[in-house]
């Protein structure tokens, strides 16, 4: 079996024990998932099955929607509300400009990881220093924030859908947007909506699937590769990409770089990169 599920995670479960009890179910090893979800998070956390597995870091490397409830006038020790409350702040409720606010989170930023985060520094995840007390010094990363939009409000929270590039921290961006309303903030809640141009409404599952509907719902291994451009090569040129050969191609494309190959009979062959009109395989499913 190969190809994608895009799973509707529930709360309270890592990302690997749902892959773990995916494995179980399914009868099959080869399972792995393409971009953590904290155990309080829900939503779509795509899981790549087989020799899909080949392509995770290319799903990784997508966009993500979020949505995320905030409450203001408090801090946590992990940014989210299964942590320790460490201070308490006055919130007089939502300004008038709120939504000048949103904006200016908008943007290319640099954002430092999170000490509770999946990173690992000296062998370990940071959350894992977090937990004995030490506290690492982390590399800013380079993140986009796309758009923020306002959902709901109340006195003290809202909910907010964030578009965002890969490797943005949700929980960070909401102590930002506290520390700049000169208070606290946390994540009560975060629902992951979106990866890539896949939404969690399209044939998603649950845990509770039984095997034949989770077999039903599986998605090609070019399910998650959309935002690639599409090649096709000659016959005569499959049995070279596949031996992992370069091969002339000249047909115009807008954008040079990764694309999906397939041969003129529609069949995905996997991943390879455009350039002075050579095109080079990098990611190939094996020869059925």
């Amino acid at each position: 079996m190969n190809g994608f599920l895009i799973l509707d995670k529930p709360e309270g479960l890592t990302s690997a024990q749902c892959v773990y009890k995916l494995r179980s179910k399914l009868g099959i090893k080869k399972i792995g998932h393409c971009g953590t979800l904290d155990p309080l998070a829900t939503g779509l956390l795509p899981v790549c099955i087989g020799e899909a597995t080949k392509f995770s870091n290319f799903a990784s490397d997508l966009d993500k929607v979020y949505e995320v409830g905030i409450e203001f006038g408090i801090e946590t020790d992990t940014g989210d509300i299964t942590g320790n409350i460490v201070s308490k702040t006055d919130f007089p409720g939502l300004r008038d400009d709120f939504s000048q606010f949103l904006s200016d989170l908008e943007g290319i930023q640099d954002q430092i990881p999170p000490m509770y985060s999946a990173i690992k520094i000296n062998g370990n995840p940071l959350y894992y220093w977090a937990r004995k007390g030490v506290y690492l010094h982390r590399v800013p990363r380079k993140v986009n924030i796309q758009k923020i939009e306002l959902i709901d409000r109340s006195d003290k929270a809202v909910i907010l859908q964030i578009s965002c590039s890969k490797g943005t921290y949700i929980r960070s961006l909401v102590e930002k947007l506290g520390r700049n309303l000169n208070s606290t903030a946390t994540v009560i809640s975060l629902r992951r909506l979106k990866v890539g141009e896949m939404r969690l409404n399209y044939k998603s599952c649950s845990l509770e699937d039984s095997y034949q509907s989770l077999i039903d719902k599986v998605l090609p291994c070019d399910a998650m590769l959309s935002n690639l451009d599409k090649v096709k090569i000659r016959l005569e040129d499959v049995k070279k990409v596949r031996n992992g050969l370069s091969i002339d191609y000249n047909a115009h494309l807008e954008n040079k770089g990764l694309v999906r190959i397939y041969t003129e009979k529609k069949l995905f062959l996997g991943i390879g990169e455009l350039s002075d009109k050579k095109l080079q395989p990098k990611r190939l499913l094996s020869k059925n």
